[in-house]
């Protein structure tokens, strides 16, 4: 299992602003991933501003992120299609470090598959991190969001403030995408 710190900042984009992004960054790396949205039926995680999720892409990532200040730890756990279908069919995650991070938080509640977000991702280093210009759909919705991944959150924040004045946007407050699909759940259900 893989533990990292991410110092992240964000802004929602519209259409326009998308795809003139991705008009004037084409030709740098393009993925597909789904992740798949795991919660108790009480939602115990996002209580406690935690995420649990399954990424898709060519392979399966288990990933719990938390946050502590402004730094989200993640612990990652590369897993196989049995075990991805095995938690879906029985809210059982696997043995291990990861599933004991999440029992500390949620005792042994089960978990539940109530959401699936597949984004399509344009990434590329920029300044002294990454930034990737994002699109997700969800629950029959589509939205637009600019992230810059940094070191630390002071230079981070610094140069994430240039880097919108520089590409001439407008800041809009974004909430984690998980949260914004979260939102969306909650409005239908």
């Amino acid at each position: 299992m893989q533990k990292a710190v991410e110092v992240e900042f964000k802004t929602l984009l519209t259409k326009e602003e998308y795809d003139r992004l991705m008009e004037q960054f084409k030709g740098n790396r393009m993925d597909l991933q789904t992740n798949h949205y795991f919660d108790t039926s009480r939602f115990s995680l996002k209580a406690l501003d935690a995420s649990l999720r399954v990424r898709e892409r060519d392979s399966l990532e288990l990933t719990l992120k938390r946050k502590k200040g402004y730094i989200i730890q993640e612990f990652n756990l590369p897993i196989n299609k049995e075990i991805f279908e095995e938690i879906k069919s029985t809210g059982i995650l696997p043995e291990g470090e990861l599933r004991n991070e999440v029992a500390s938080l949620v005792g042994d509640q089960k978990v539940n598959n109530f959401l699936s977000l597949s984004t399509l991702r344009m990434f590329f280093t920029y300044k002294n991190g990454i930034l990737f210009i994002d699109k997700s759909h969800y629950l029959g919705i589509t939205d637009y969001e600019l992230e810059y991944e940094a070191k630390s959150y002071h230079a981070g924040k610094k140069e994430f403030v240039q880097i919108i004045g520089d590409l001439g946007l407008q800041y809009k407050k974004s909430e984690k995408k998980v949260k914004r699909a979260y939102n969306a759940y909650k409005r239908i259900n």
